[in-house]
């Protein structure tokens, strides 16, 4: 009988906010994959151990390499789908670990993608987590949705053009993730669009160090990487 893939949102950064299934997979999984190398995803080992504590200790860390190209085909993956694969044919479960929630960004489609091409009956399930978007409006006390109203979410670095433009026009609020490239930029659209009254920065929600501030007031130089903007057109 072969293993299960598990993907483990581990939530944005404070152990408390891992899930009680969450907590409980990795404890039971002998496995534990994450990308290699990656800062986001070494943060996410770090909360599963502070959630887990000495249980975590001996346990088997599969880093899988993720080629930094820009369109990433599952035979890219494919030697560390082979390794993964190779401990869920032997029996054993294997848990990914993946910041926030697995289904918001994340590696963990790729992945599972790359193992599903080389064998397709392997059981997958996904453990939600609390995301950075959700981690941030509870910082920054920011509704995101209420009653019909809509929500858009765009990764900052590709949604600084037309994509930005017909977000803010359609949706009632957008959230725009690792601003901290493009923050003077968006500056400058925003108060052009007369929209920076609306705008609040999030940086490092679940961290130490975690800020939240109006937009303005938000640093150009220095930005941290884990940087949000939510911009609430609705009152």
């Amino acid at each position: 009988m072969k293993g299960k893939l598990y993907a483990v949102g581990v939530g944005p950064g404070d152990p408390e906010l891992l899930t009680i299934k969450a907590a409980r997979i990795i404890r039971q999984c002998r496995d534990i994959a994450l990308p290699k190398g990656a800062k986001t995803e070494g943060l996410a080992l770090q909360i599963a151990r502070a959630a887990a504590g000495p249980e975590l200790s001996g346990k088997n860390i599969m880093e899988i390499n993720f080629p930094m190209v820009k369109n990433l085909s599952p035979r890219d993956l494919r030697p560390g789908a082979e390794a993964v694969l190779s401990v869920l044919n032997e029996g054993r479960d294997v848990a990914f670990l993946t910041l926030g929630d697995p289904c918001l960004y994340s590696t963990f489609f790729r992945l599972a993608g790359a193992i599903q091409e080389i064998s397709a009956a392997i059981e997958v399930e996904i453990v939600p987590g609390v995301s950075s978007v959700n981690a941030s409006a509870a910082l920054s006390k920011t509704p995101l949705a209420v009653a019909d109203q809509k929500v858009a979410i765009l990764p900052a670095v590709f949604g600084m053009g037309d994509g930005l433009d017909s977000a803010l026009r359609d949706f009632d609020t957008v959230i725009l993730l690792k601003v901290h490239s493009v923050l003077g930029a968006l500056k400058k659209k925003l108060a052009e669009m007369a929209l920076m009254d609306s705008a609040v920065f999030v940086a490092r929600a679940g961290l130490q160090g975690e800020k939240t501030c109006p937009l303005n007031e938000a640093p150009e130089n220095g930005a941290d990487y884990f940087s949000i903007v939510i911009i609430r057109k609705a009152k």
